[in-house]
């Protein structure tokens, strides 16, 4: 009798499952009432749309049926993603049909699954209780749910992962990350289901005309905008009117960012006013939040959302992290101002659509002469301004090595950033290196060969004279471990020891081919000592360095960045003075590091 009622109940259950209509309420109000905990979460409790009023209508647009594209374009830290994992938990118990969450690779998808879809899950009774009886059908990749849907969480960089399979819903996160042609590739597995066919694309920032850019402008593209309370215009959240107080610098004339977040506030683009920067202030704006359509000719099945920090974060803290990414950046590391650009603002990267070209503009001096500009070298290694004791002079010597010449060039840099070319020279031997460098007074350890070329050789005159050993390379960044932090990322390689023989052994460094020249090429344009650090060449400069200086250029391959020879230009006076800004950032003259790496954000990622 007990197992005939069991069954009896079990049959009830379905039956009530199957009749049972699905709950039209928006997803976010029925995740309200159904998510008691986002377990990932930096705010404690259940979910409540009102702390992110701006995933409400995204969330929406997911399940409304005459809409087939959603793509989204945020800010991270700001519940970017979250639209994606609540939307996935309301699907799964009132539009179940077979699904595929695609983040960047396998192992990211594992740790997505693992460490947010199913912790949520498990603070969501409707989703919970659908969980399959047998555990081998939920598993990290798949879960098979008690309802009949399938979801895979899955990489979108393995191709084999985009084929094959008919989904209903299409959920991609950090589109910016994705091979090129992988989102169309992916959109193609809802083809089958027709009008009940979705798909959500959810990113931060990525490059001009990438994927993901070209994606979010086939939509209406509804940006984010509040009333001013005072003069009732509509307008969005515009980093362009966030300012702060010109006068919040130390005594050194450097940005005091204390100060900096103390006057920062947000000018209303209409009256004028100035809105305090606090999360009350936010939390007021944003009560009068809603979206404003930018591309009403777009079709209608296409909807697109456009959000930056400035309605989720402090506009002070924002512009602590501008001030400084902008001080990297006229020190040549433009990679923060990038961040900041694709991160915070969500906004394409376009810098690099700029011509790198530059009429190099001579300095007022000649080649040979001292600088009184000029830092200095410390009998303990570390750097001095200029015009203190010092054991010797901050000069830089790089070699790029050919068959049966070098090239050579001698910069002087100070303590500022700033450089000025005082040699350079096609030379012979090794021996030539010795002699350069015992006449400018250069220390063996600011002597660097290019070891592209003759590698052993190389190997061996660095290990003999105390030089150290470089290796373009076409990573982007190299891992450091540093301590009291899991690890940095850096333009530069570890130290690598070589050991040629008993007793004997050099130094070797491999750099960033595009960060590294990114550096150089930024550096260039500034020859106005109000603009940051300055970078000069000479009057009596030769017209083939000069030539040389312009025998690559940055240009964009299968989506990628990259820098190219123009045709067969010689450029070996390029990769010198490229080996003379990686040598500069080792040595923190030069990047982030040389103006100090922002705070770090303890703030958990909620994107």
């Amino acid at each position: 009798m007990k197992t005939v009622e069991q069954a009896r109940r079990k049959l009830e259950r379905i039956w009530r499952n199957a009749w049972r209509p699905p709950d039209r309420r928006p997803p976010w109000e029925w995740c309200e009432e159904h998510i008691t905990s986002i377990p990932y979460s930096p705010i404690p409790g259940r979910f409540r749309s009102g702390n992110s009023p701006w995933m409400r209508e995204p969330m929406e647009a997911l399940v409304d049926p005459k809409i087939r594209i959603v793509s989204i374009i945020a800010a991270i830290q700001s519940g970017k993603t979250s639209v994606g994992e609540l939307g996935l938990a309301h699907i799964i118990a009132n539009h179940p049909g077979p699904t595929l969450w695609l983040d960047q690779t396998d192992d990211d998808a594992k740790d997505q699954s693992e460490s947010r879809l199913q912790k949520l899950f498990d603070e969501c009774k409707p989703v919970s209780s659908l969980y399959p009886a047998n555990r081998h059908k939920k598993r990290l990749a798949t879960v098979h749910f008690a309802n009949g849907m399938t979801l895979w969480v899955l990489g979108a960089h393995n191709k084999t992962n985009l084929q094959r399979r008919s989904i209903r819903w299409l959920i991609g996160d950090e589109t910016w990350r994705w091979p090129t042609g992988h989102m169309a590739e992916a959109e193609a597995r809802v083809t089958a289901f027709g009008w009940l066919g979705k798909c959500l694309f959810m990113s931060q920032g990525g490059e001009d005309d990438d994927d993901t850019h070209r994606k979010y402008e086939t939509t209406d593209m509804r940006e984010w905008t509040f009333v001013c309370p005072h003069c009732h215009q509509r307008q969005p959240f515009k980093w362009e009117q966030v300012e702060w107080s010109k006068d919040a610098r130390d005594e050194s004339g450097e940005w005091d960012f204390q100060k900096v977040r103390d006057t920062t506030s947000m000018r209303c683009a209409s009256c004028n006013h100035y809105f305090e920067d606090s999360d009350r202030t936010r939390r007021e704006l944003n009560l009068s939040g809603r979206y404003v359509i930018n591309n009403p000719n777009a079709p209608k099945e296409n909807a697109g959302f456009h959000w930056n920090a400035m309605c989720a974060m402090s506009w002070g803290r924002l512009a602590e992290l501008y001030l400084r990414a902008k001080a990297a950046a006229r020190k040549g590391d433009v990679s923060l101002i990038q961040q900041f650009y694709q991160k915070r603002l969500a906004l394409a990267w376009r810098e690099y659509l700029e011509d790198y070209k530059l009429d190099i503009v001579p300095g007022g001096y000649l080649k040979g002469e001292t600088w009184d500009g000029e830092a200095g070298v410390d009998s303990h290694g570390r750097l001095v301004p200029a015009g203190e004791p010092c054991t010797c002079p901050l000069r830089i010597l790089t070699v790029d090595c050919q068959m049966d010449h070098l090239f050579l060039v001698v910069r002087a840099w100070a303590e500022d950033g700033s450089s000025r070319l005082i040699w350079n020279e096609r030379i012979l031997t090794f021996a030539d290196v010795e002699s350069v460098q015992e006449r400018f007074d250069i220390h063996p350890n600011l002597v660097f060969i290019d070891a592209g070329y003759a590698t052993y050789d190389v190997y061996r005159e660095c290990a003999a004279h105390g030089w150290t050993a470089l290796m373009g390379d076409k990573r982007a960044t190299f891992t450091h471990k540093v301590k009291g932090r899991k690890s940095v990322e850096r333009f530069y390689s570890p130290r690598r020891k070589v050991v040629l023989s008993r007793g004997q052994s050099c130094s070797v460094f491999y750099w960033s081919n595009l960060n590294i020249k990114d550096t150089l090429a930024r550096l260039r344009r500034n020859q106005n000592p109000d603009d940051g650090p300055v970078w000069e060449v000479p009057d009596d400069i030769d017209e083939d360095y000069l030539a040389q200086m312009e025998s690559e250029h940055r240009i964009k391959k299968n989506g990628k960045w990259m820098w190219e020879r123009i045709g067969s230009r010689p450029n070996h006076y390029w990769d010198t003075e490229n080996m003379q800004a990686a040598a500069a950032t080792m040595l923190k003259i030069i990047g982030r590091e040389s103006v100090g790496e922002p705070a770090v954000d303890t703030q958990e990622e909620a994107s």
